[in-house]
């Protein structure tokens, strides 16, 4: 980019839909492996000066987003015919960025056709390319309009809406990570760490490189860029261009004319979080589909801002809908706003539309219709979800906000639900024994995650701590299994899950290569191994071991909240 910029009830005129632990609508489907993309926008000629050599040092391909008429027609500041050569022969991929640059949002629908299709045509002309399959829209912006006219031309679309893509995701919305002066090679590689843990597809966007101190925010030192790819190399993932790691996904374009998503795993396409209370918008300790929750500090009428960069015509949906969960404590205090910039449009209260305090321990469904409050029309351009009380309040989780379209189909009814299994909380689950033969004590209290109690154990020269059951359970029910480790003193703790159903071996995984980074010391780390990476969909589960993978002596290990989900 060149720029920077029961089921239905009536309470007070508002219909409430509310459920309790219903299954998720959505979720995220590992790839086999983590992914690495490094994509490089415009055409600028340090890309081809400074990154190229760093790139080709470590044999690692991008994918290069090019304006066509700059590079075309011999302009300054863009790379040459021969450079663009250079790169395709050297095993990069070439994918569109229009021709001019502009903000396609602004244009009418034959001049975005024709930025589209015109770069397409003159980059596989050009350059002999048999397809050019990769695009990405100027500086992320875009509508429905301009995606059914990129779906008619490529494969798929790059945003600049930060997150991670997966095997289910919307290929015409692929989400990435700008990498800019103020993004430090620490932040960087928690999102490549992200990629290892979950199975995820991560692309990393930049623009220009320079040898110094960056002057310009689009700018990036050469030596964290090198940081960066020096660390993507040391992670179990792998590196590949976009139309490679789309060749991977399941393919779906997603809908132009579905519900649109305002959070879910991260911020919906055209939203920023302009929010001003402590918040997070990875939260993996409370969650409700998918790998993470937005928790929020709602304190002293702090807020989320979620804001969409170019408005919503209200008239095209009937509701909100949203899951809220009251962490450990319930009765927050929270207000549901409707704005367009300082125009207040419509506004509710999140216990006077469930007819009672948000519930702690539990998530619960409000659909709140747009009408109820005043939105039959206009625009929505910003969500607020406020305190109300003007005082300190603990912790609440949201999850799965969406605008829901006019004339959608109403939610099917809840399937019924398989609630999590507990392999361990404050004991062993039911029907386990312990047939351990580490050194270790089932009710620690010195290192807790939550309750009273944790594992600790010492995994030296390959013990193990080994739950047995007779009869087992049915791993068809679940999907993952989830637990929570700390390092001690030390970390480093190299051990595996083991999954047997007696004589047969169902899958096994490495904490730390399922974490993506070595075990932590003196902080507590949640785990999710979905069983699709362990090649595993049915089976009984009768013999579980956590166990050593050093051989040698290690420091102990603490160990909680280890569940099955479904």
């Amino acid at each position: 980019m060149r720029g920077w910029n029961g089921w239905h009830r009536v309470l007070g005129g508002l219909v409430v839909a509310l459920f309790l632990g219903a299954a998720p609508a959505w979720a995220s489907t590992p790839f086999q492996r983590g992914m690495v993309s490094i994509t490089l926008d415009d055409g600028w000629p340090s890309q081809f000066t400074v990154a190229r050599p760093a790139l080709n040092a470590r044999g690692i391909p991008a994918t290069y987003f090019l304006v066509t008429e700059g590079t075309r027609n011999g302009w300054a500041g863009y790379v040459t015919v021969a450079q663009v050569q250079t790169l395709i022969a050297e095993g990069n991929e070439i994918g569109g960025h229009t021709m001019t640059h502009r903000d396609l949002t602004t244009l009418s629908a034959t001049e975005v056709e024709a930025e589209l299709r015109d770069s397409q045509a003159w980059l596989k002309t050009q350059f002999g390319l048999q397809a050019v399959p990769s695009f990405a829209s100027p500086y992320g912006a875009y509508n429905a309009s301009v995606l059914a006219t990129i779906q008619q031309y490529y494969g798929s679309h790059r945003t600049v809406n930060s997150g991670q893509n997966f095997k289910d995701s919307n290929v015409l919305q692929l989400r990435a990570y700008d990498v800019h002066s103020g993004v430090s090679v620490a932040t960087v590689r928690t999102w490549i760490d992200a990629a290892a843990a979950d199975g995820s597809w991560i692309i990393l966007t930049f623009h220009q490189f320079v040898t110094g101190t960056p002057t310009q925010s689009t700018e990036v030192n050469l030596g964290n860029f090198e940081a960066i790819l020096d660390y993507i190399q040391t992670k179990n993932v792998d590196v590949v261009t976009v139309a490679e790691g789309v060749a991977l996904m399941d393919g779906l374009p997603g809908g132009t004319q579905g519900n649109t998503v305002v959070y879910e795993d991260g911020m919906g396409d055209g939203f920023t979080d302009w929010s001003w209370a402590t918040h997070d918008l990875g939260n993996r300790a409370v969650v409700h589909s998918g790998l993470t929750s937005l928790s929020a500090e709602l304190d002293g009428w702090g807020g989320l801002f979620l804001h969409h960069t170019s408005g919503l015509d209200a008239s095209q949906y009937s509701a909100i809908e949203l899951w809220v969960h009251g962490g450990t404590t319930g009765g927050q205090g929270v207000r549901l706003d409707f704005f367009n910039g300082s125009q207040l449009q419509g506004s509710v209260r999140l216990d006077a539309v469930l007819g009672h305090p948000i519930l702690a321990g539990t998530w619960q469904q409000v659909v709140v219709p747009l009408s109820a409050v005043g939105l039959p029309t206009g625009t929505v351009r910003d969500i607020y979800l406020q305190d109300n009380t003007g005082t300190n309040q603990a912790t609440v989780y949201f999850d799965d906000i969406r605008l829901v379209r006019s004339g959608a189909p109403p939610p099917p009814p809840p399937p019924p639900t398989t609630p999590p299994f507990s392999l361990y909380a404050e004991g062993l689950g039911a029907g386990f024994d312990d047939w351990s033969w580490a050194t270790h004590n089932l009710y620690s209290q010195g290192l807790v995650h939550a309750g009273a109690s944790a594992i600790s154990v010492e995994l030296d020269s390959w013990s193990a701590l080994f739950f047995n059951a007779n009869t087992g359970v049915d791993l068809s029910r679940y999907k993952s299994l989830s637990l929570w480790v700390h390092g001690g003193t030390s970390g480093g703790q190299i051990a595996r899950v083991l999954f047997r159903d007696g004589p047969n071996v169902l899958g096994e995984r490495r904490l730390d290569q399922a974490l993506g980074h070595a075990i932590q010391p003196g902080t507590w780390q949640r785990i999710v191994i979905p069983f699709s990476t362990l090649g595993l969909s049915t089976g009984t589960l009768k013999e579980f071991y956590l166990q050593d993978q050093s051989g040698g002596d290690q420091g102990t290990l603490y160990v909680d909240d280890i569940q099955l989900l479904p």
